[in-house]
C-alpha cells in the first residue's frame, strides 16, 4: 500500500498550479513536480495516477472557487445586465489562464458531458441572478442563457455587453 504523506496532495495541486499558471510551463514532467515538493517522482502517482488527472483536479479546485465568486455576484446584483457582465468576466478569469493548456491536451475527452454539467451550473447561477432581479425565465431560456454567457466568456472582452438587448428580449 503506497504510503500518504499529510498535506502533500495540497503541495502538490499548489506546485501544479504555479506551473500550469505562473509559468505557463503546462508541458512539465511529473519528474519536475515531484522536484519541486521534494519528493520521489513515483510518490506523485499516489495522489495523482496521471498529469492529466493532477491537471484537471488543480481546475476542478479552481471551478469551485469560481462557482463561489459567481453566486455571491449573481445575489448581489442590481440588475440583469450588470450582473451578466461580471458572471462573463469571472467566467473569463477563470478559463483565460488555462487556455494555453487545454490547447496543448487534444485528447478526445467526454466533452458533451462536461458541456452539459457546465451549463446546468451556468444555468443555476443565472437562476440566482434572475430570482435577485425578479426575472423569469423557462430552463430552456436559461440553457440558452448560459450558452450565451459561456461564449461571452471566450471571446473579447465587451462580448457580453454587446448581448443584453438579446438577453433582455429572452427573459422579458
Amino acid at each position: 500500500m503506497p504510503k500518504i504523506i499529510p498535506e502533500l496532495r495540497e503541495k502538490l495541486l499548489f506546485a501544479a498550479r504555479k506551473r500550469f499558471l505562473e509559468d505557463e510551463a503546462h508541458d512539465f514532467s511529473t519528474r519536475q513536480l515531484a522536484a519541486d515538493c521534494g519528493v520521489a517522482a513515483g510518490t506523485v502517482y499516489n495522489y495523482f495516477p496521471t498529469k492529466e488527472a493532477l491537471m484537471a483536479a488543480v481546475m476542478l479546485e479552481d471551478w469551485q472557487i469560481s462557482l463561489t465568486r459567481m453566486e455571491k455576484a449573481a445575489e448581489r446584483a442590481e440588475s440583469i445586465s450588470k450582473g451578466f457582465s461580471e458572471l462573463e468576466t469571472l467566467l473569463r478569469a477563470f478559463s483565460k489562464p488555462y487556455l494555453p493548456v487545454w490547447r496543448t491536451y487534444n485528447h478526445p475527452a467526454p466533452l458533451p458531458e462536461y458541456h452539459t454539467v457546465l451549463i446546468r451550473q451556468l444555468s443555476r447561477i443565472l437562476d440566482l441572478l434572475l430570482q435577485r432581479t425578479d426575472k423569469r425565465c423557462t430552463e430552456t431560456e436559461r440553457t440558452v442563457l448560459a450558452e450565451l454567457l459561456l461564449a461571452a466568456s471566450l471571446r473579447a472582452e465587451g462580448t457580453g455587453e454587446r448581448l443584453i438587448p438579446v438577453i433582455e428580449k429572452i427573459i422579458a
